[in-house]
Parts: structure tokens; C-alpha cells; sequence
């Protein structure tokens, strides 16, 4: 699996770290799967949590998007958030750990996966046009 950011996402990304915030800030990554490629279409912010909502709020959010809740992204998250991905609900979703830093965000994207017990695994960001990611 591997995931494409589009440039609309990646403008929202790029305001997300101009407005630096705080350690706690999360939300929601809209898109569409196709094959073994998620595309990653928005950021959507959230608010601020230490954990997700639980699993009937989030498939209420998803319908009332159009049922295109791809993953979830945290700005450095806690550990008691990065627990809480690790969950039925999110299985198959990606986690994007963004780290804000004067040179852009930094991205680790990850997808929840599971192997007898839930895990986080490292997935590639797939270049953008003209070897860029985008």
C-alpha cells in the first residue's frame, strides 16, 4: 500500500503548520482508496483530544462525509492517541503523525494494521508529479 497526497490536501497541510497547533490537535483524512493507493484528499481538522471518540461517533462523522474518512492525523501525538488508533475501528486506516517544523511538516504516515494485536505500520508517500510529493 502506498498513499498519494493531492495538492489540495497538501495546501491544507501547509496551512495546518503555519497555524501551529498545539501538541494535541488531530482530525480527519478524507479521500478515496483505489487498488493497493489511498488518496488523500483533505485535512480535516478536528479539534483537540487525547484519544479518538469512540467508534459510533466516528462512523457518524463518515456518513455525514460521504463515507470518505481514510485515516486520522495527529500534530505530535500522546501516546494515549496513538493507543486509541490501535482499535477495530481503525484497522485498515491510515495515521499520519505530523511534526511541524521550521523547514515544513514533517509526515510519518502509517497504516493501523493487525497481526495478532494491533500495530502501527510505516506506509510509503508515493511521489508526486515530477518526482515531488504532492
Amino acid at each position: 500500500m502506498d498513499v498519494f497526497v493531492t495538492p489540495e490536501a497538501a495546501r491544507d497541510l501547509e496551512a495546518l503548520v503555519l497555524l501551529r497547533p498545539g501538541a494535541s490537535a488531530w482530525g480527519l483524512l478524507l479521500g478515496h482508496k483505489r487498488g493497493r493507493r489511498v488518496f488523500v484528499e483533505r485535512f480535516f481538522p478536528a479539534g483537540t483530544a487525547d484519544a479518538l471518540p469512540a467508534p459510533g461517533r466516528l462512523d457518524g462523522l463518515d456518513r455525514s462525509l460521504g463515507r470518505r474518512l481514510v485515516g486520522f492525523y495527529a500534530v505530535h501525538p500522546a501516546a494515549s492517541f496513538r493507543k486509541s488508533l490501535l482499535a477495530p475501528y481503525c484497522y485498515g486506516r491510515l495515521f499520519f503523525d505530523v511534526r511541524p517544523a521550521k523547514a515544513g511538516p514533517g509526515l510519518r504516515p502509517y497504516t493501523v494494521a493487525f497481526d495478532g494485536a494491533f500495530s502501527l505500520a510505516p506506509v510509503r508517500l508515493a511521489p508526486g508529479p515530477k518526482g515531488g510529493r504532492s
